[in-house]
């Protein structure tokens, strides 16, 4: 561990970086057991993080640092932030925060979850695939593939699952299912999705956290009040949008888009592309159907040299100590 005069080196050391702007990617704010693709930071860090803009950073909203960038000022202290999905624990946690330090937020929203009832699929399949308790032998279809859901009662190796993140080698069989499941519906038709979904879920049954779940539409709304948060576009389902045809990705596109219209009661002028996944072709979807900007997730550290404004790279930010955070800006 770092003695105090070797951490405030550190610290000093990293303040003399010069910055680059830079737009923050968030999900979800807070505490969580099971995260497997490290979307969630703990409300107390979140804090910390947004202290450290408001002391530190030009923090504003994406429309003003997409115009900035577009001039050629955009400042190298600028800083965007923005959530993805609409989890209601961005309303409960996330909001009171930006209001108490004066920060601008955007919600790139996935329209067709609001006032559904039912929790974001990855969340869910991983809550029942890694934290069911009994065994399990079965055969699970998911459109043409089958996958085998075959282990004992959770033992304590299972329990210490809760570290393993998605992007790591699966340690155990329920991770190399949960995984397996995930890499098909996340490519996979919506129907063949909510099929897989249904059949899992008379075999594992969850309790979701209230902190979990999509907003309503009316929580939506309650988000916007007072302008500081702004609402831009996340699609309808969150699909992979390279894997559909024409037709359903600008279905996808457009529908997220005026529905976003109708909650906030202003035109949306941004969009973000799920999983990141994007080329020229919905580029130019996004572009032809009336979007002034669009962020990806790749390239995180150069907005600044961004000249594409329909593929705006974003950091994604971890639950992880200050020390972390400042050096990811």
């Amino acid at each position: 561990m770092l003695k105090p005069n070797s951490i405030a080196k550190v610290f000093d050391r990293l303040s003399r970086r010069k910055p680059r702007p830079v737009i923050l990617m968030y999900h979800r704010v807070a505490r969580v057991g099971l995260d497997p693709w490290g979307i969630a930071v703990g409300p107390e860090r979140f804090e910390e993080q947004m202290d450290y803009l408001k002391r530190h950073r030009a923090a504003m909203p994406m429309d003003e640092l997409v115009h900035l960038l577009s001039a050629g000022i955009l400042p190298d202290d600028a800083v965007a932030i923005t959530f993805d999905d609409g989890y209601r624990d961005n309303l409960i946690n996330a909001k009171p925060l930006l209001t108490r330090y004066g920060l601008p937020g955007c919600l790139f929203l996935t329209t067709g979850n609001v006032d559904s009832g039912e929790p974001f699929w990855w969340d869910e399949l991983a809550s029942m695939v890694m934290e069911w308790p009994g065994p399990s032998h079965c055969e699970q279809v998911c459109g043409k593939e089958t996958i085998f859901l075959d282990w004992q009662e959770a033992d304590a190796h299972d329990h210490a699952q809760r570290d393993w993140k998605a992007w790591d080698e699966p340690r155990t069989t329920r991770q190399k299912a949960y995984l397996a499941i995930w890499q098909i519906l996340r490519q996979a038709p919506k129907n063949v999705r909510d099929a897989a979904m249904e059949t899992l879920r008379l075999r594992f049954a969850t309790t979701p956290d209230s902190l979990a779940m999509p907003m309503t539409g009316e929580e939506v709304r309650r988000l916007l009040e007072g302008g500081l948060i702004t609402l831009a576009a996340h699609s309808v389902t969150h699909p992979a949008l390279t894997g559909l045809s024409e037709p359903e990705r600008r279905r996808e596109i457009e529908l997220s888009r005026e529905r976003c219209r109708t909650l906030s009661n202003k035109q949306i002028s941004g969009f973000a592309y799920p999983h990141g996944d994007m080329n020229p072709e919905v580029q130019k979807d996004v572009a032809d159907l009336g979007y002034s900007w669009a962020c990806s997730t790749e390239g995180a550290w150069l907005v600044g040299e961004q000249r594409n404004l329909y593929a705006l790279p974003r950091i994604a930010i971890p639950d992880a100590p200050l020390g972390t955070f400042i050096s990811l800006l």
